[in-house]
């Protein structure tokens, strides 16, 4: 995090920070498996172990050359401190980076003995960061320790050049999560929560010309600005099935969006950004396929991404890209010239959610873990341009926008597909199933009130079951865009279709547990009935 901090229940003194340079001998306990990690290592590097009030407190690389930290590894603590002053306005160098015949303590720049010239030809100082519009980013985070442990985290040499945006709406987010889901999940558990968080040097440095100040003078392009920011998570537990990891990558931007990956995929990635084939963060996956990390990611981007407004303030470059963002601001400063128009009465019509998909294989592996896990419905359709119209058929560009499926209270689709008419699906007029009008003509269809299964039946609330098929798809065999008001369904039929137009012009589609593909042939094809094994050729 930036400013924002903790500064523990001690009274502070210069002369009680202390860290060892050239070892992690004395600090192997916040390593995972006691063991550093691989690959980050040069000649411009110095090994740290911070000490702060007579106890080490984490381990830190840092990079004299860019004169910021790599990674510093730290563990999660689970006690708090009361009360505690929210800002340091001081922060410590290390006199030791300068050679082992310096001091080993850890001191503000005006006691450490030495002038700010000799300071910052191995380091960062104060001096670097201000009004730059850059934050000190730490990495390891004050949230994350307490008392001393707090404090020690106070130094430029556990600090990055971090876009003010990005830390204050990304990673302090996430810190906050991340932190609440461990202390939950691991601590609480009787698990240990290892962490590294590490920085990569970009070209950009602080401070910059444009940053001059007309009362003093400052030496310019010092400090590397972090081109990306990542962190590794291992929960050690004697208990194997509580035992889990993931990694997390940003870029350190304003539009910039959090990945979330395994260590062994972060190492690939940081392999590639070093050039190296060297790195291993960790000793080892710390098991990584755990049904519980899938569950602590998982209540992790519920954090993040919990309501609209979250989606919208913090990953709105990403959902609106520029060409969109363009169209839609053309769209708003032309309904709000307009004088016939009441801002006071405006609202939000509605919105879609809609995710990239690279194949139609792709898309299926989705649908069927949404489906499945998590009562979404992923609907495949053509990508849209920026004005919202489908390309044409047979484009290669795939779209999956996320539905809630159909048994879900409130749903306007029935068991096979209609779109309700004039009415949501329910008990209406004192019948005992779930059902609604599919057209003005009072044409109904019942409604499903548990999922569709695999058997393309659904429980209809009355101890029955109605034919059903699952929102899935709205692209054809022939890779058509289906009518928007008539997606692929069976409507009472043997196999998948829907209309394309409104002159009954239809296609066949894909089944739902199936997809475009070749599958051991030399075509592509695929299944589009129900219950039997009819097929048609198809287009991907």
């Amino acid at each position: 995090m930036g400013l924002p901090v903790l500064l523990g229940c001690v009274s502070l003194w210069a002369g009680l920070a202390l860290a060892k340079v050239g070892s992690f001998s004395s600090c192997q306990k916040y390593l995972y498996k006691k063991a550093e990690p691989e690959g980050f290592n040069t000649q411009h590097t110095a090994k740290i172990c911070q000490k702060y009030d007579n106890a080490y407190h984490y381990a830190t690389l840092y990079d004299k050359e860019s004169r910021t930290p790599r990674w510093s590894a730290y563990m999660l603590t689970v006690k708090s401190c009361e009360n505690q002053p929210q800002r340091r306005k001081k922060w410590f160098v290390e006199p030791q980076l300068l050679g082992e015949h310096k001091s080993p303590e850890m001191r503000t720049e005006e006691y450490s003995g030495l002038t700010l010239e000799q300071l910052q030809s191995a380091q960062a100082i104060s001096r670097d960061y201000e009004n730059t519009n850059y934050d000190r980013g730490q990495l390891n985070p004050n949230s994350f320790q307490y008392d001393s442990g707090s404090t020690a985290t106070f130094t430029l040499t556990n600090t990055v050049p971090m876009n003010h945006c990005f830390n204050q709406m990304h990673w302090r987010k996430l810190e906050e999560s991340l932190r609440d889901k461990l202390k939950q999940n691991c601590l609480n558990e009787g698990g240990t929560a290892y962490l590294v968080t590490g920085a990569v040097a970009g070209t950009e440095k602080i401070p910059k010309k444009d940053d001059q100040e007309w009362d003093r003078q400052r030496t310019y392009n010092r400090v590397a600005v972090a081109s990306h920011i990542w962190t590794a998570v291992c929960c050690d537990n004697a208990n194997n099935n509580l035992k889990f990891s993931f990694a997390i990558l940003a870029e350190n931007k304003e539009e910039s969006k959090l990945r979330f990956f395994s260590v062994k995929q972060l190492n690939k990635k940081l392999q590639e950004m070093y050039s190296t084939q060297n790195i291993r963060v960790l000793a080892d996956d710390c098991n990584a396929q755990s049904q519980k990390t899938q569950e602590v990611l998982s209540a992790i981007k519920q954090d993040l991404y919990s309501a609209f407004w979250d989606l919208i303030l913090n990953l709105y470059h990403q959902v609106l890209p520029s060409d969109k963002r363009k169209n839609l601001d053309k769209e708003t400063t032309k309904v709000m010239k307009s004088r016939n128009v009441n801002q006071g009465k405006l609202q939000l019509g509605s919105i879609e959610i809609i995710q990239e998909v690279d194949s139609t294989k792709d898309w299926h592996k989705l649908f069927v873990k949404a489906y499945e896990q998590d009562s979404l419905s992923c609907m495949l359709s053509h990508a849209t341009d920026a004005t919202g119209l489908a390309y044409t058929s047979g484009t290669s560009g795939r779209m999956c926008a996320f539905q809630k499926q159909k048994h879900l209270p409130g749903s306007d689709v029935s068991a096979q597909g209609y779109r309700c008419f004039g009415q949501a699906c329910g008990k209406h007029n004192e019948k005992p199933y779930s059902w609604c009008y599919i057209s003005a003509n009072k044409d109904w269809d019942y409604c499903c009130t548990e999922k569709c299964m695999k058997d393309y039946k659904c429980a209809r609330g009355d101890g029955g079951t109605a034919t059903c098929s699952p929102q899935y798809s709205s692209v054809t065999v022939k890779g058509h865009q289906c009518r928007a008001d008539f997606p692929c369904g069976l409507y009472h039929q043997s196999y998948y279709w829907c209309y394309t137009d409104y002159k009954q012009n239809w296609d066949y589609c894909c089944a739902p547990h199936h997809y475009c593909g070749k599958h051991d042939y030399s075509y592509q094809w695929c299944y589009v009935g129900g219950q039997t094994k009819d097929w048609q050729y198809c287009k991907a």
